[in-house]
């Protein structure tokens, strides 16, 4: 795993008293310089979690200098609903943000992004569905992002995953793609974490499932390539140019690596797919996609290929957050020009120059990788209906499409056997 320095490594009660879960620690400990060291209570983590606002961190900017906080944590399966009732009315902040996961409830998520209700709200397109989650918070330091200031990791994933087939069963329907774990980037924590192997030795016996693992902006996949995957697991990359890759997402492995691990991965027998996400407009932004889109063409064979422009930034925050001498001058232009004013759901980058960079980004899928499918993530019902021509030449609709994380967007889906017009 990634070396990783901390002020604060917290050690949450019943941790240690498993050998699993002391196991795990002591591997991974020895990755982790931490400052200090605690043993940690509800009542003491509720504190940290208060003293220093862990629920409502701010974006990372251009900053690599502040430590993390790691939490060894552990998910309470068994507490009743009295008893989380309790937790909550005692220790607030510890429930506060559920998605943060400091209580240790959860891990099967339901995303309601995507329903009806929400699309009807939003007026965006995406596909609600069950998540698979262990570990909230990421060692990277992309500028837009904010999950690098804490990382919680759930240590009782050896029980998680024996409790996987209840839950399916239970709650997944029809779904067959389960994705892990987007609120982090979760190969960085590993082999020694170890949820990643159990995930994908646990979907290699279950032939009408997958497992979409989502590998983000790392290149640490080489101790996956000898295990016996048997198919069942799709790895994920989000993918920038040169520039954004290197001095926007700090820490993060570059572009041409990550394009490389992709090509390890599916030379090991795994689908690949990619995820142009977020498409910053950089200085040269045209020509650093063009290579990219090259580049990943060149080296792999993605099944499906999902394009999402920067989103819930707006002029304020792209001066606060970001370098502007890297920026596309005329995009500054266009986001200064719109300044104060309320947009919708994620569309800060006004609708006409979102569709001239996603004109950009389709022409030059179709030139590269014309029988690759395509598809926007959370993007605006009115952008699909712009695009729905394109998209209609790989069998494409906002009603039924395959993505990088969709529910059923696995290789049984008939969208992927579709021949072109």
């Amino acid at each position: 795993m990634m070396q990783l320095k901390a002020s604060q490594l917290l050690i949450v009660e019943g941790v240690e008293d498993d050998a699993h879960m002391r196991a795990r620690a002591e591997r991974m400990r020895r990755f982790i310089d931490a400052a200090e060291t605690r043993h940690v209570n509800d009542e003491q983590l509720n504190a940290v979690v208060e003293e220093l606002d862990l629920n409502h961190p701010s974006r990372h900017g251009m900053d690599m200098d502040d430590d993390a906080i790691i939490i060894f944590n552990r998910f309470r399966f068994d507490d009743s609903p009295e008893q989380q009732a309790a937790r909550q009315e005692r220790y607030p902040a510890l429930l506060e943000a559920p998605t943060r996961k400091f209580s240790g409830y959860g891990g099967f998520d339901w995303k309601v992004s995507g329903t009806p209700e929400w699309r009807e709200r939003t007026g965006c397109v995406t596909q609600p569905m069950y998540q698979i989650h262990t570990i909230v918070g990421c060692p990277f330091r992309c500028a837009y992002c904010s999950l690098g200031f804490v990382y919680n990791i759930m240590m009782n994933v050896d029980e998680y995953v024996a409790r996987l087939d209840g839950w399916i069963a239970e709650l997944a329907g029809d779904q067959t793609l389960f994705q892990y774990d987007n609120h982090t980037d979760t190969v960085c924590f590993e082999p020694e974490y170890g949820g990643t192997e159990l995930l994908v030795r646990y979907f290699a016996d279950k032939p009408a499932r997958w497992l979409e693992l989502y590998v983000g902006k790392s290149d640490n996949v080489d101790f996956l390539l000898p295990l016996e995957h048997r198919g069942g697991t799709i790895a994920c990359w989000s993918v920038s140019g040169r520039t954004q890759s290197t001095a926007i997402e700090l820490g993060a492995a570059d572009m041409d690596a990550r394009i490389q691990a992709a090509r390890r991965m599916q030379e090991a027998g795994y689908g690949v797919r990619f995820r142009l996400s977020p498409i910053i407009p950089v200085r040269n932004w045209e020509a650093e996609n063009r290579q990219l889109i090259e580049r990943i063409f060149e080296l792999t064979r993605p099944d499906v290929i999902t394009i999402e422009t920067l989103r819930f930034l707006d002029y304020d925050d792209i001066v606060r957050h970001l370098d502007l001498s890297l920026l596309d001058e005329e995009w500054l232009e266009v986001m200064r020009g719109v300044r104060g004013e309320t947009p919708p759901q994620g569309g800060q980058i006004p609708d006409a120059y979102r569709q001239r960079m996603y004109r950009f980004i389709i022409d030059e899928l179709e030139r590269v990788g014309p029988e690759t499918p395509y598809a926007f993530c959370r993007e605006a019902l009115s952008s699909w209906e712009f695009f729905a021509a394109d998209f209609a030449r790989h069998g494409q609709h906002p009603d039924n499409y395959v993505c990088n994380c969709g529910r059923v967007s696995t290789p049984d889906n008939p969208i992927f056997a579709h021949t072109r017009a």
